[in-house]
């Protein structure tokens, strides 16, 4: 028999005092899991410590870009003409007038409008009519009243439905030959539409916001203003209506730009044929305009330029009424200062073709525009602020990460207090901010000579005197460039620079190897060896917990034993 219930044959509950014993056993334990998390406090403080010092690093760096210093702004006379400039490094500081005269167009081919067939019969059912619109299912008024179109209704149908309404004063027909449908009164009056019409019937049939026309006899009539019926694009070329006499059919090859392109009229869209068109090497655009049932091909480049183009056998550019002479396109002509007119085949100008350097001209209206060229430091100043920012973030979590605040008798210490180096981090990065780069020259070696200096009392910088800043910014670039990149020497190398030896400092502390990563290495290990300490410790009080819980329960037999033994013996003597 087992005695796993503490007390059973004695009265005594061991098991409660092995568990108090056990607790007092792990307090070593609960220590060592104390000093771990105190390890990993100032690890994470560590790790969050790099990565600011490795922000600051990031905006130093940015220093070391030259187009920082040599940039390029433009000034216009008028920001209202569309004639603009941007400037490149190799700009020359200066200013010129620029007049253009003609602007540069593109070379392009339209075609014949109501190149589609007829919208259909009038017993067409609506969903189906070849419009350039779809007719929406609601209703439209005629004089007043009110009529039904549904999708599903033939056009038939509608023109019913408009005699029911009007008591058979208005009478609706369809033109096939002309591919117009046209409204009659007999009455004479005939007002078409009103505010509240949910389907736009009159408006797809071309029938809305025209005049009425005497038809005689009193009665007044309104027609379509043209052609209903469009290109079906998505349709076989053959079954899209293009009306040109027959049908459009079997394979051909149409050239454009000296590029052939081939079609099958039979199995192919218009609209596979457009994209075949677009995506070829002709380098043009096709376009379908459907409210005029129009087709366009346009050359992507401007310039003037021909657009020859040869008909397939089948006469599909003639169809379209694509097969006549082009519309050529046109150069740009401008002047420079007056001087003798030039011409370019883009609006976008060039040194090639103006001969400024480094500056670059769009055009999209004639006129005059006198462009300044001038130096550009707002992304210099920028980045200047961005360093700033970044060295006065590291330094107030310098500050939080080590200081010791005492209240009363109470003192509460950061996570890195009593960290040497990190403490010390903070006056160096201070001196390595405020010392002069030797060897410069000049009057700009340090950041208090462009106006930067410390906070009264902190470590952190601000911009004290904004004139010098801006006075540097404005004609001290060189010097600037200078003094955050260095001079490069024979080898091509930077010499001491304010960039170049903030970077190395921040490296001593943020590398693989470094100060930072040395002390997260340590604090690393040393919570290992904290994890091995603890599981030895339990390993240990596992083996002491069994031999005291085996030894009462061993004490709770013999306990069980000695009083069955005392209740025999009761019963002989009875």
């Amino acid at each position: 028999m087992q005695f796993q219930l503490a007390g059973l044959a004695s009265g005594f509950d061991w098991r409660t005092m092995v568990d108090q014993l056990m607790a007092a056993e792990r307090i070593p334990q609960q220590r060592l899991r104390e000093e771990q998390s105190e390890n990993s406090s100032k690890l994470n403080a560590l790790e969050l410590l790099e990565t600011k010092l490795g922000a600051l690093k990031d905006t130093v760096s940015g220093f070391d870009d030259g187009v920082l210093y040599n940039s390029k702004k433009t000034s216009l006379s008028d920001e209202n003409l569309s004639i603009t400039a941007t400037a490149g490094t190799s700009a020359v500081e200066g200013s010129f007038d620029i007049t253009v005269s003609q602007l540069a167009s593109t070379s392009k081919r339209t075609g014949s409008t109501d190149v589609g067939g007829t919208i259909g019969t009038v017993n067409t059912v609506i969903s189906n009519l070849n419009l350039a619109t779809d007719i929406q299912d609601g209703t439209f008024s005629i004089n007043g009243q009110e009529i039904t179109v549904a999708s599903t209704d033939t056009l038939q149908d509608v023109f019913d439905g408009i005699s029911t309404a009007t008591s058979g004063v208005v009478t609706a027909s369809y033109d096939g030959v002309n591919d117009k449908i046209t409204l009659t009164s007999s009455s004479g009056e005939l007002e078409l539409g009103a505010i509240d019409d949910s389907s736009n019937f009159l408006s797809a049939l071309k029938l809305d916001q025209i005049e009425t026309v005497d038809a005689g006899g009193g009665s007044t009539a309104v027609t379509s203003t043209g052609p209903l019926g469009v290109v079906d694009l998505n349709s076989s070329i053959a079954t899209s209506g293009i009306s040109s006499g027959s049908p459009i059919t079997g394979t051909g090859t149409i050239t454009i730009n000296g590029v052939a392109i081939s079609f099958d009229a039979d199995t192919e869209s218009m609209s596979t044929l457009m994209s075949r068109v677009n995506d070829s090497a002709a380098k043009v655009t096709m376009t379908y305009d459907s409210a005029a049932d129009q087709f366009k091909i346009v050359n992507d480049e401007t310039g003037a330029l021909e657009m020859p183009a040869i008909d397939s056998g089948n006469g599909i550019m003639a169809a379209l009424g694509l097969d006549g002479a082009s519309t050529a396109g046109t150069d740009l002509q401008f002047s420079i200062d007056g001087g003798p007119t030039i011409s370019s085949r883009s609006n976008v100008i060039s040194e090639n073709s103006h001969g400024i350097g480094g500056l670059t001209i769009t055009a999209s209206e004639t006129g005059t525009q006198s462009i300044g060229i001038s130096r550009d430091s707002e992304e210099l100043n920028e980045k200047i602020n961005s360093f700033i920012s970044s060295f006065n973030d590291v330094q107030d979590y310098i500050l939080e990460k080590t200081k010791i605040t005492v209240e009363d008798e109470d003192v509460t210490t950061a996570e890195l207090a009593g960290n040497r180096e990190v403490y010390d981090l903070d006056s160096d990065l201070r001196s390595l901010a405020f010392g002069g780069i030797a060897g410069l020259g000049g009057d700009l070696f340090r950041l208090d000579h462009i106006g930067i200096d410390f906070i009264s009392g902190t470590s952190k910088l601000e911009i004290k005197d904004s004139d010098a800043l801006a006075s540097a910014l404005e004609g001290k670039l060189g010097q600037l460039e200078t003094f955050f990149m260095g001079d490069a020497d024979g080898n091509g190398d930077s010499e001491e620079s304010f960039s170049l030896r903030m970077q190395t400092f921040i490296d001593n502390f943020t590398r693989d190897d470094g100060i930072l990563d040395i002390q997260k290495i340590t604090l690393t290990d040393q919570n290992k060896k904290i994890d091995t300490q603890i599981e030895d410790m339990e390993r240990r009080l596992g083996f002491t917990q069994a031999a005291l819980e085996a030894s009462f329960i061993a004490m709770e037999e013999a306990q069980s034993n000695i009083q069955q033994q005392s209740a025999a013996l009761t019963g002989l003597q009875l």
